[in-house]
């Protein structure tokens, strides 16, 4: 960057403005007015109207007024000064931007020695040629340089009139652009015979960098380097230590020697030296003659530079000679000195390269090879195109220079009938170019193919992959292409589009993606108007930003792809009109050509080649004549026309035959295969001497002689060139990304720290971005809740085990809970050998899933009291302190509706409460419609699988259309194509095998069979009379019983259900509950005989000729405690107005008790209502079938309507719903308890731990 960067001036002070005598008198006059008006209103009475002073007052205020603005003259600075701190904001920028570039420059011309190895892969190596005008300037170091863009002073023509505060900050900035730190230096040394250096491991190390820049920047037919002595082995790699015509038994002798006399003679044996000769004094103790050398400076003519490099001690021979006629050089690590006849001075920092990392540099030149006289007699190639290219024969090792100008995308394809090469030119008419889009025609075994393959391999031969890269497409199977692929120019290679046309869309995407990528990278860079101006910025620059290739894109068989996809073509249109600016190019090729089926693409390809045509009005489409369909069948052989041009004929270069060798005239290498008949000779090692041919046959014969190598097939020249260019680091960027495959293994985001509640479950194809991105589930917020919602076998289970194993996968199990219910086909059963599943409940496993449930409804209302208690106002705060989180997963959503429709209320439930306390829910459905729009509208994440119908979607139905058959894929958000990782045994044994030893999180407990009653807790003290019936099942807490609230208890049940022994436990609970109670027991089938002592049993019926007259006297005294008229309240509310037991009525097979010759209990029916008062509770028991009926029992229904407690056992679903209850199965002692006002719970009820339990009805 140069030129200057000039500020503008400083604003100038304000000058101060005079004040008028009459401003400076007008306060002292309005105030002396305001006196003597005031003084006039006293005086003649006025003063006593306060409205009066109204006038004065506003005289007073706009003298204050004027007093305190001081006039308009005063001008503020401020808005001044800051305007002119904003432009000097900008004048810093651009300083340090100038100051970035400059460093940014020198440091492209003269690279840091560390990094001279990377310059063959990015196609600097030996650059410099002879004239150049950097030719031989070695680089030294860093140092403190002039700034290539000064900061210009502003004329300034008065400076005492300047604001002084910007006047100072413009000296500041101006004082901190005068030096620009860290810039490379060089010096010529062409123009010094010797350079000395001293310093011991420091000059060393400097010495090795100054020959080290020598060899990577210098080509070898313009320098050598020579070495005379010891070390410096390095140098046997460089084609620069080479002699240009001498040779040994390993190639090129070595320009080394132990003296130098040698040296001189090796040297003076070149009839022409190059422009420069580095000659390396390795021994400079003293022990070397330099005068030897002095033929060399004779033989070397105005235009060769010999230059005598050595690290020797201060005030030696060479030193003091160094110092008077050459370079002098004091070196240490952080400093070089550079020394004259004056004294020392300090000139940067010094470079050093170390012996590895020069040698690295040097094999990394090797494969540059020295023109020897031996060329001479090579034959001229029959290929104009292969010659042109650089590729007869290929080389091992391309190397690229940045192509500019007219040589820019333009490359010989073939050559015309006077074997003169026939050019096709991709820039725009504008630059010279034939067009940036074009046409190829050409019938089947017109050699279409071929042609297609030399223009790629032509282009990836002379252009760098920071010049153009390619996007390959075959609508058919792809062996156009075949081998290409490996070029580092290659984007995508896109094949097999007819197969899968699925593909054809992602293409689409993939390359509407790459024309956004490049307008937005313009706009980024600074609204470029095109990749031009964008480039030619970056190569001077004014920007620093990666380069910016052109594409071409190549789709063979295109004609096919339009007939597939005819909307296709409103991007080939696209790109066609965004192509010139953008540097997209297109080349569409195809065997024929329809009317019509380039729709509106004809204007914008402007170049068309013809080979032989089926028709001749393919021809005429293609080329306005006839002449591609009268062209001879030879392949290759074709037309190739731009603009207005006459059609020019050609025959295409062909790259996929094998490479030509040029051969030697004969008796050039006659002696090179001497001796070597069906054998070779044992490999000598490579080194810095030179070998004599008698010495390396003692050594191979010594070695012994070795089978030859076996047969390899011939490599074919657009192989040869693939290999070329393998060594090239820079890849293209990634326009097309392979397809989703088939299936994808469970990999965790190495990207980003593992965390609960998020997992990686699979990818996310977005070719539009050009990229595929990790599928992420995050239950951390409003994504809390899942649903995998796909049709049969679209791998909903799978992707459910995913889910669960990527969100246990690293996580303690401490920190999270699995509750799996499997509705499926039991794909999930593996999943229990996770430490964090608590339960894995399958279909059949009522018990277990309504205990899943009931559980984590009670964990809902026993968070929700935690997060009151602590004050924790989020999850995020629960989990702080140490709450897990808990996931309910439902595989089979439809199936559990069905199986179990009342707990479908409670997971609808937890997805609208869970949330908020930790609790999770992981649904699969076949259908959205599956959910409630109560549960479906809660779920956050939402997985879609591939629908059984496009419009099942609620996504994208258009999406859902494309998506496979294979399991797993399904649609994103977005509308992109996603994969699910499929999961198996393996990977939840990995994941097992990461948890520490010991943790794992709590397992469900079921309710147990049975329950002895007297393990049951005991109710709390406060509730007087209670008793302990049994345990529910939600949180296995125990059932209480209230006699004095609940009063009465009807228990139903099948025979085998347990209902005697239900009773007989209750009424255990009550003797040792009610100690002055007093029981009467109506027992038909016998079995509550022991169950009431004699001193607590107040009567006993075994038949209804006892139980009528029994129940008959029961009657009368309940009727005596009924409270008289003459009660007060205080003895209602105190129930003392009676004396005597409490008594509990015990009816076992109340069944056969109300049977069609009456009821004895039906005196007890007027007195049930008021049982409450009385003192009377009731207990009965009895069969489920008919049990609706015996609710209108007039004794049952009474006990009923007084809101009476109810345990439905086990029964069958014919048994009818009571009180809300549909029976079911169930086992002995089991039940849903239903008390007043309740919602119905799982119960088992506790019984007595005698053998006659099981036996019980």
């Amino acid at each position: 960057m140069t030129g200057t960067i000039a500020p503008d001036a400083p604003p100038e002070a304000p000058e101060p403005q005079p004040v008028p005598l009459m401003r400076a008198l007008m306060p002292l006059i309005m105030v002396v007015a305001v006196v003597g008006m005031v003084v006039l209103m006293f005086v003649s009475g006025m003063g006593r109207n306060p409205m009066s002073f109204m006038f004065p007052l506003m005289m007073v205020f706009s003298t204050v007024g004027m007093m305190v603005s001081g006039g308009a003259g005063n001008k503020d600075m401020a808005p001044a000064r800051k305007d002119y701190q904003r432009h000097l904001s900008s004048i810093r920028r651009a300083v340090a931007k100038a100051a970035r570039m400059q460093r940014e420059s020198a440091q492209f011309i003269h690279p840091r020695p560390g990094t001279l190895w990377q310059l063959g892969a990015m196609g600097r190596a030996c650059e410099r040629r002879k004239g150049d005008p950097d030719f031989l300037q070695l680089r030294i170091g860093v140092a403190t340089q002039q700034p290539a863009t000064p900061v210009t002073p502003p004329a300034i023509p008065a400076p005492e009139k300047l604001d002084p505060v910007s006047a100072v900050a413009l000296r500041e900035v101006i004082r901190s652009a005068r030096q620009v730190e860290g810039v490379p230096f060089a010096i010529d040394v062409s123009a010094f015979e010797i350079i000395a250096l001293t310093g011991d491991t420091a000059a060393q190390g400097l010495a090795r960098a100054m020959v080290a820049h020598s060899a990577a920047l210098h080509h070898p037919e313009d320098c050598l380097i020579a070495v005379v002595g010891d070390g410096w082995e390095w140098l046997k790699w460089t084609p620069h230590h080479g002699h240009p015509s001498v040779t040994d038994a390993c190639g090129s002798a070595r320009l080394r020697a132990a003296t130098c006399a040698q040296l001189t003679e090796l040297l003076t044996a070149i009839d022409t030296l190059p422009a420069a000769v580095l000659i390396v004094l390795a021994n400079s103790s003293g022990q070397l003659d330099v005068t030897e050398l002095t033929p060399i400076f004779d033989a070397a003519g105005s235009e060769t530079s010999v230059v005598l490099l050595t690290v020797v001690e201060a005030q030696s021979t060479l030193w003091e000679a160094a110092v008077n006629h050459g370079i002098a050089l004091v070196v240490s690590t952080t400093a070089v000195h550079a020394e004259t006849a004056s004294g020392r001075q300090e000139i940067g920092v010094p470079d050093q390269l170390s012996p590895a990392e020069a040698e690295v540099l040097g094999r990394s030149l090797a494969r540059f090879e020295v023109p020897t006289s031996a060329d001479d007699s090579v034959k001229t190639s029959e290929d104009p195109v292969m010659e042109e290219l650089g590729l007869y024969p290929p080389p091992t090792a391309l190397r690229y220079r940045p192509r500019s100008g007219s040589a820019r995308l333009r490359i010989p394809v073939g050559a015309d009938d006077g074997g003169a090469p026939v050019y096709l030119d991709f820039k725009e008419s504008a630059e010279g170019g034939m067009g940036p889009h074009g046409l190829c025609v050409g019938a089947t075994g017109s050699g279409k193919s071929e042609f297609l393959r030399t223009t790629v391999v032509g282009l990836a031969a002379t252009h760098s992959p920071d010049q153009l890269n390619f996007v390959l497409v075959d609508f058919k199977g792809g062996a156009t292409f075949l081998g290409l692929d490996q070029l580092p120019h290659v984007s995508a290679v896109i094949t097999n589009l007819e197969q899968e046309l699925i593909l054809v869309n992602r293409m689409e995407d993939a390359l509407r993606g790459e024309m956004t990528r490049r307008q937005e990278q313009l706009r980024a860079a600074g609204n470029f108007a095109g990749v031009s101006d964008y480039e030619q910025a970056r190569r001077a620059g004014q920007i620093d930003a990666p380069p910016m290739p052109a594409l071409l894109i190549v789709v063979d068989e295109f004609s096919e792809l339009l007939s597939a996809r005819p909307e296709f073509a409103e991007l080939f249109v696209a790109i066609g009109r965004l192509g010139r600016s953008l540097h997209m190019h297109l080349l569409l090729a195809s065997q024929r050509l329809e009317e019509g089926r380039l729709r509106g693409l004809e204007s914008h390809l402007s170049y068309r080649i013809g080979l032989k045509t089926f028709s001749v009005a393919e021809s005429r489409s293609v080329l306005g004549v006839p002449d591609a369909y009268h062209l001879p069948a030879i392949p290759g052989i074709g037309y190739i026309k731009s603009a207005a041009a006459e059609p020019v004929r050609f025959r295409s270069a062909y790259v996929s035959g094998p490479v030509v060798r040029p051969q030697p005239v004969d008796g050039a290498a006659a002696g090179a295969e001497q001796g070597l008949q069906g054998q070779v000779a044992a490999v000598a090692e490579f080194t810095a001497e030179n070998w004599t041919r008698e010495a390396f046959g003692a050594s191979s014969s010594d070695g012994g002689m070795v089978d030859p190598p076996a047969q390899t097939p011939e490599q074919t020249v657009l192989g040869a060139v693939v290999a070329a260019v393998s060594h090239v680091p820079t890849r293209a960027h990634r326009v097309w990304l392979p397809p989703l495959p088939e299936a994808i293994e469970l990999q965790p985001d190495e990207q980003l720290p593992r965390q609960r509640l998020t997992g990686v479950i699979g990818l996310v194809d977005k070719p539009l971005f050009q990229r595929q991105d990790p599928l992420r589930i995050d239950l951390r917020t409003t994504g809390g809740h899942v649903a995998i919602v796909g049709a049969p076998r679209s791998g909903k289970t799978t992707a459910a085990r995913t889910a669960v194993l990527a969100l246990a996968d690293g996580i303690s199990a401490r920190d999270l809970h699995f509750y799996i219910v499997d509705c499926g086909a039991g794909g999930l059963s593996d999943l229990a050998e996770l430490p964090h599943v608590a339960s894995v409940a399958h279909r059949g496993d009522e018990e277990l899933i309504r205990r899943t449930l009931g559980f984590l409804r009670r964990e809902v209302s026993r968070r929700e009291q935690l997060f009151r208690t602590n004050g924790w106002l989020s999850s995020e705060a629960a989990r702080a302190a140490g709450q897990p989180d808990s996931v309910l997963v439902i595989d089979g959503w439809g199936a559990f509706k069905t199986e179990f429709p009342a707990l479908s209320d409670d997971v609808q439930a937890l997805v609208a409460d869970g949330l908020a306390v930790g609790i999770h829910v992981l649904l699969t459905a076949h259908r959205w419609t599956d959910m409630r729009p109560a549960v479906r509208d809660l779920i956050g994440t939402r997985i879609e699988l591939r629908q059984a119908e496009s419009m099942d979607s609620m996504i994208d139905r258009k999406a859902a259309e494309l998506v496979p058959e294979s399991p797993g894929r399904g649609v994103a958000p977005g509308g992109f194509a996603m994969l699910v990782a499929l999961t198996g045994a393996a990977d939840t044994k990995r994941i097992v095998e990461t948890v520490p030893h010991g943790e794992q999180a709590p397992k469900l407990q079921l309710l147990p069979r049975r329950i002895d009653i007297a393990r049951l807790p005991r109710p709390a003290a406060a509730t007087r009379g209670a008793i302990a019936v049994g345990l529910e099942e939600a949180g296995l807490g125990a059932v209480i019983f209230h006699p004095e609230k609940d009063r009465h208890l009807l228990i139903f049940g099948s025979a085998g259900s347990g209902r005697t022994a239900a009773l007989r436990g209750i009424v255990h609970q009550l003797r040792y509950s009610q100690l002055d109670s007093k029981f009467v027991v109506i027992d038909y089938r016998r079995g509550l005989m022991e169950a009431v002592p004699q001193e607590r049993l107040a009567g006993y019926a075994g038949s209804a000729a006892v139980a009528t007259p029994m129940l008959a006297e029961l009657a009368e005294v309940l009727k005596a405690r009924l409270p008289q008229p003459d009660i007060t309240p205080a003895q209602l509310k105190a129930r003392n107005w009676w004396s005597g037991p409490t008594i509990n009525v015990i009816v076992d097979d109340y069944d056969l008790v109300a049977g069609s010759r009456g009821n004895p209990l039906q005196p007890l029916a007027e007195v049930i209502a008021h049982a409450a008062d009385i003192g009377l509770n009731i207990f009965f028991a009895r069969r489920i079938s008919g049990a609706l009926r015996s609710l209108h029992d007039p004794v049952m229904g009474a006990v009923k309507d007084q809101g009476a407690s109810v345990f439905v056992m086990d029964g069958t679903r014919d048994d009818g719903p009571i009180l809300g209850v549909k029976p079911c199965e169930q086992p002995p002692g089991r039940g849903y308890w239903v008390a007043h006002g309740q919602s119905p719970q799982v119960v088992q009820l506790g019984l007595l731990d005698t053998a006659g339990d099981q036996e019980d009805s």
